[in-house]
């Protein structure tokens, strides 16, 4: 039977932003939360299946960095992107949008190299510096799950079941490929390393759970929910896992914690598993019920779901302002 364990309440927009649309929000290495918001009377609309409002062609936007009662505050101008993730990256921001337009040639064509002049690929990637300047623009594929940035300014972007990326080739053409899993780049673009080229036994369907910490990364990925360890030379172990349909990640040593979201009995109810690495393996040795810091259950599905080290942080469905705190050794 499942112990009752309360969530912390983290971290909060404050209430003089309350009139703006949250157009993406995070928690980022220093424990920090960090949001985009506009002013929805630019022309924000409903958009089917999210519960946010979908920006006009352009918009003005601010990032918001608050480190306690400071908040600091980058203007963002003429965005012509859905930005849906946010992180910071030094001392500004990096922005991506999940989906992209089509790259403008046929799917016949999808598997053969294709000159890079002939497509058109969507910068979705975009970087900040402290006053809103961009400092770099790329194409980082579509189907991002999420943006994550880690401590020495690596920027890891993880990707659902509908993900894709065109590879550059030596000769001046792209090649097509899917099932990306999780790449890791620099601030100013160039070639990424993907963990599906590290990982040939491994399914990278969606990257259901994502962990990026002071020095190792962690991802569990659908379908066989293996966990895999990473750092900054690449993949450093492969774990068969016990535990399946995993959403979010908490790692503290030999440790794991894994977000088990479902309904019952037409309520949402949220798990965490515990688990212990044991040789090669990862074992569950005990569950715990999460609730919110008064005691209720949640009233709909996890959202957000940033793991970092031994923290795992997440949202209540619908409410992008606040921030609730698992932590793996409390």
């Amino acid at each position: 039977m499942a112990t009752d364990r309360r969530l912390a309440l983290d971290a909060t927009l404050p209430d003089r932003y309350a009139h703006l649309e949250v157009v993406a929000c995070t928690i980022d290495h220093l424990g920090r939360l960090v949001a985009l918001v506009a002013d929805p009377g630019q022309g924000f609309v409903p958009f089917r299946y999210f519960s946010a409002l979908r920006p006009p062609p352009r918009y003005d936007a601010t990032a918001l960095i608050c480190d306690g009662v400071e908040v600091h505050e980058i203007p963002l101008t003429d965005l012509d992107l859905w930005f849906s993730d946010i992180d910071t990256l030094g001392d500004g921001v990096v922005l991506a949008a999940a989906r992209c337009d089509p790259p403008g040639v046929s799917y016949e064509r999808y598997g053969e190299p294709v000159p890079e002049d002939q497509l058109h690929l969507t910068e979705n990637l975009r970087v900040f510096d402290s006053r809103g300047q961009i400092r770099a623009s790329f194409y980082v594929g579509d189907g991002i799950e999420q943006l994550v940035t880690d401590a020495d300014g690596n920027i890891w972007t993880s990707y659902f079941d509908e993900s894709s990326y065109w590879s550059a080739n030596p000769d001046g053409t792209r090649s097509y490929g899917f099932m990306i899993g999780l790449a890791r780049w620099d601030s100013s673009g160039g070639e990424p390393w993907m963990v599906s080229s590290d990982t040939p036994t491994v399914a990278w369907c969606d990257c259901y759970a994502l962990n990026v910490g002071r020095q190792r990364v962690h991802a569990c990925p659908y379908t066989d929910f293996p966990l895999v360890e990473l750092d900054a030379h690449g993949v450093r172990a492969v774990m068969s896992n016990t535990i399946r349909s995993c959403s979010g990640l908490a790692v503290s040593g030999a440790d794991v914690a894994f977000l088990d979201q479902h309904r019952e009995g037409g309520r949402y109810r949220w798990d965490i598993r515990r688990a212990r690495r044991d040789g090669d393996v990862v074992v569950e040795k005990e569950r715990e019920q999460l609730l919110l810091p008064d005691g209720r259950q949640p009233s709909g599905w996890a959202r957000g779901k940033v793991g970092r080290d031994e923290m795992l942080w997440l949202q209540v469905d619908g409410d992008r302002r606040r921030w609730y705190r698992y932590e793996i050794d409390a």
